[in-house]
């Protein structure tokens, strides 16, 4: 398994990234060609659901925003053509997801070329065979933990 966020790559953990003890991306094979996927949900800061993605497909979209899905891809954007989130299929075993993340009133921004959260920014790292690859909870930032 390999998961691009931003421009860190995570190989092989378990859990691609913690937030407040909320694991963010869930990820398993594909039944169908044994491709990986992952099922996650995009909150406003208020915890409304603005999109839901499932095996890499958006299967909700809340009223304002657009949905687009590709064949290996998927995106979802505002009324305005902001992007809210958008996974990609970059090989037969690796993802790649960007975004715009409210997990239990905490901030996360994964850009193409960073992961952004309190204050912190995260980029050009490669983190392999972790339980978690990123943990981010207030005030600590936890890379490669069991």
């Amino acid at each position: 398994m390999k998961v691009n966020i931003g421009s860190n790559i995570i190989n092989d953990c378990d859990a691609a990234l913690v937030v407040n003890g909320v694991e963010v991306f869930r990820f398993r094979e594909r039944n169908s060609d044994d491709r990986l996927v992952c099922d996650f949900d995009i909150r406003d800061k208020n915890g409304k659901r603005i999109a839901k993605i499932a095996k890499d497909r958006v299967v909700h979209v809340a009223n304002g925003f657009k949905m687009h899905d590709l064949p290996k891809e998927c995106y979802v954007e505002d009324s305005s053509g902001n992007l809210a989130v958008h996974v990609k299929e970059t090989g037969h075993d690796e993802l790649t997801i960007i975004g715009n993340f409210w997990i239990d009133g905490h901030h996360v921004v994964i850009t193409k070329d960073s992961l952004v959260s309190g204050g912190m920014t995260m980029s050009g790292n490669i983190i392999s065979g972790f339980g978690k690859a990123i943990s981010i909870s207030p005030n600590n930032f936890t890379i490669g933990t069991v």
